[in-house]
């Protein structure tokens, strides 16, 4: 009966919550790690409805009360059963060229990160204690969710955590963000469509002018000195209200802060024609969003990644490229074109032997697991990877100026991107 309540309430099979079978626990052991802020992690659904209204969401969590409301009245305790959100329930898969076909069939074009079909049970009674008190977070998120959108406001999820840390059952950030990615998977919407904003992170700059349509501003990313122009992490805004003009060549996404505004202080895009961006490590849903709609703006703009020639900037080149399914949306903004411009091993034959350091057992592991599951989708990372356990060593990207007569950083850019130095 539950199911086909909800069914009905959302208009597709399992859209918000279902009764739940048997739990199933894997151990979260992997690659293409997701850290955007203390506690985002979670599950995803390639059906989420991108486009929701506010008016539609506040529909969805009123229909979803009165079901649970209405479970409880018959003496019922009902459970949510979400999408497993650990390394053992994600993959990557082909997506079509053209999107899905109409029986959602996917296959042909770029890879891109994807949950598969495990749940994980919240359960209100029962043997973990947690279940409850997830369940308990979920109910309290959505009231929160339903007040701000009833009132036009919205939230960072840091905002929600200083709400929210009175209350016993959130101990701390990483309770909130599990509770929003349990709230995507029931309401079948992104965490945007649900008032909560990414605090700003990513900076961008270069060959690039942003207009505002909403604002009716105006932003030259040229002309802002060192610092470029911080990313808002109004993820609906971006995609709904920004417009953009550039006479780039290319895009670079840079891993490092520092790394990025050297570039950026050295003009670098007035060399190579480029727009430069960077999510200052790990980069946030914002700054994906930011890249995926200059992408779609510019579909034959070429990206390339810049990072650290280590497991971990392997990694961050990975959330860029395939999207991280410890966000429910993110394989909606994966830039499914970026190529690997540096560092490399061939970059660091002559780099000199103290920039290198030596892989510790969490980044051979981690390498491995990288390596593993890139054989398919982009052989040639997977490859690189392959080396840098060959070589037992690891180095930033600062350690490419050490070879080749201690050329400046900038210069071997340019020189690589001359001779296509990318895969």
């Amino acid at each position: 009966m539950a199911n086909e309540l909800l069914a009905h309430i959302f208009g597709h099979e399992g859209a918000a919550a279902r009764l739940a079978g048997e739990s199933q626990w894997e151990e979260d052991g992997a690659a293409l790690e997701e850290a955007d802020e203390p506690g985002q992690g979670s599950g995803g659904d390639p059906g989420l409805d991108m486009d929701a209204s506010p008016e539609e969401v506040v529909r969805r969590i009123q229909s979803a009360t009165l079901w649970f409301v209405s479970q409880l009245c018959q003496g019922q305790l009902p459970d949510i059963e979400p999408v497993q959100r650990d390394a053992g329930n994600r993959a990557l898969a082909q997506s079509a060229a053209g999107g899905e076909d109409e029986e959602g069939e996917v296959g042909g074009g770029p890879h891109v990160l994807r949950m598969q079909q495990l749940t994980q049970r919240r359960s209100l009674v029962g043997r973990h204690p947690e279940s409850a008190e997830a369940v308990a977070r979920l109910w309290v998120l959505l009231e929160a969710v339903h007040e701000m959108l009833l009132a036009g406001l919205q939230a960072t999820q840091r905002e929600l955590w200083y709400r929210f840390k009175t209350l016993e059952v959130f101990r701390s950030p990483r309770d909130v963000g599990e509770a929003i990615q349990d709230a995507v998977g029931m309401l079948q919407v992104p965490r945007s469509a649900l008032g909560i904003t990414a605090s700003s992170k990513g900076l961008v700059a270069g060959r690039l002018v942003v207009h505002d349509q909403r604002a009716g501003t105006e932003t030259d990313c040229a002309a802002l000195g060192g610092a470029g122009m911080q990313i808002p992490g109004d993820i609906a805004h971006i995609s709904r209200h920004y417009a953009y003009q550039s006479d780039a060549q290319l895009v670079v996404v840079v891993e490092k802060d520092a790394v990025f505004q050297r570039l950026v202080q050295q003009r670098f895009f007035d060399a190579v024609p480029c727009i430069l961006a960077t999510g200052k490590g790990v980069p946030d849903l914002a700054t994906r969003a930011f890249l995926s709609g200059l992408s779609e703006a510019f579909p034959d703009l070429p990206l390339v990644g810049l990072v650290d020639w280590n497991p971990a900037g392997a990694n961050i080149l990975c959330v860029y490229r395939f999207g991280s399914a410890r966000m429910g949306e993110s394989q909606h903004y994966a830039l499914r074109t970026l190529g690997w411009l540096g560092a490399r091993s061939s970059q660091l034959q002559q780099a000199d032997a103290g920039a290198f350091q030596e892989l510790t057992a969490r980044d051979r592991s981690m390498a491995a697991n990288l390596s593993a599951v890139l054989r398919g989708a982009a052989p040639e990372w997977a490859a690189e990877l392959g080396r840098m356990l060959s070589s037992g060593s690891k180095a930033e990207i600062e350690a490419l100026e050490t070879g080749e007569g201690g050329a400046d950083l900038a210069d071997l850019l340019v020189g690589y991107l001359e001779r296509g130095d990318c895969i």
